[in-house]
């Protein structure tokens, strides 16, 4: 019986240059504790075990300092908007960066387990061909670690690496890899064009991803004083405002107000308004008449002088 194998294959070459990074070999001592193999996956022989654990170490190197950047930034946007409504929290950010944000909470939320790494090590590289968000993320990820704004590497505990040559490497050795088990997939191998596809949305969510690190280190330092002009101004920008936090110009705004300029349907409708309240008037004056009040004085009060005669818009 075939055992199932990794659907990667990445060159020896590539995997003697990660294992020589003293951040990546620290990940994996730690990664180790959790090696535990499903039935199906438990039956493989110990050096195709070690090819699995190899991968999901990779991937975990990949998608873990999203997963605490994400966490970051959720946690920026709370204390930023005073809310715990994960549905508010992109209000926090603009453009490109809350785009990248709404993706990474939907795959995070819905993925949670497969972006931590847990569970069986081969289940967990298997996923990764699964759906079209697991692809463009871990793509997005490898693009990351190559770019120069890159979010700080992380451990699994989330603690920052104490030195840089702690750091985690740069692991592009994913994306021929990915391509490779692509093209032999039976599902993403019937379209030719699925790999550039791929690849350009996870361009668009790796720049997505750098403007948010960007707009967290803003935002980060207006949220250490949050009584500050600057936050009042960077929320208003985006339609918001801190609870508590009087604006500089808020009362200036209160007073002068917005102009408006009343439309001719607008003016139409003030003149009917008038007309009605005019004919009201007039019929209770009317009733004036039966006191004998002189005629001059009815006809100044009721309106009927010839200065008053206006043309109506109800009556011809």
């Amino acid at each position: 019986m075939e055992q199932p194998q990794s659907p990667f294959a990445i060159p020896r070459e590539d995997v003697e240059a990660l294992t020589e990074s003293e951040g990546f070999c620290m990940l994996r001592n730690y990664l180790a504790r959790n090696a535990d193999f499903c039935n199906e996956h438990g039956q493989c022989n110990l050096e195709a075990q070690e090819t699995w654990l190899l991968h999901r170490d990779i991937l975990h190197a990949l998608i873990m300092p999203v997963v605490t950047l994400f966490r970051r930034a959720s946690a920026l946007a709370e204390a930023a908007l005073c809310t715990r409504r994960t549905e508010d929290l992109e209000l926090a950010f603009a453009g490109e960066a809350r785009g990248a944000f709404l993706c990474l909470q939907c795959i995070l939320t819905e993925e949670e387990e497969w972006c931590r790494g847990t569970g069986c090590p081969a289940c967990v590289v298997t996923a990764t061909l699964s759906t079209e968000s697991h692809i463009r993320l871990t793509i997005a990820a490898s693009l990351l670690s190559t770019a120069a704004i890159a979010s700080p590497a992380s451990t699994p505990a989330g603690e920052e690496l104490a030195t840089p040559t702690r750091a985690l490497p740069p692991l592009p050795h994913i994306l021929p890899a990915l391509r490779s088990a692509l093209a032999s997939d039976p599902f993403w191998s019937d379209d030719a064009d699925m790999w550039s596809y791929l690849l350009s949305r996870a361009t668009q969510l790796s720049a997505g991803i750098q403007a948010l690190i960007a707009e967290c280190i803003d935002l980060e330092s207006l949220v250490s004083s949050p009584t500050s002009d600057r936050l009042t101004h960077a929320l208003q920008k985006r339609g918001l405002t801190y609870p508590n936090v009087p604006s500089a110009n808020a009362t200036q705004v209160e007073e002068k107000g917005v102009k408006l300029r009343k439309s001719k349907l607008a003016k139409r409708q003030l003149r009917l308004k008038d007309e009605e309240f005019e004919l009201m008037r007039r019929a209770a004056l009317q009733c004036w008449a039966k006191a004998r009040v002189p005629k001059h004085v009815r006809g100044e009060i009721l309106g009927t002088g010839k200065l008053s005669r206006v043309r109506s818009l109800t009556c011809p």
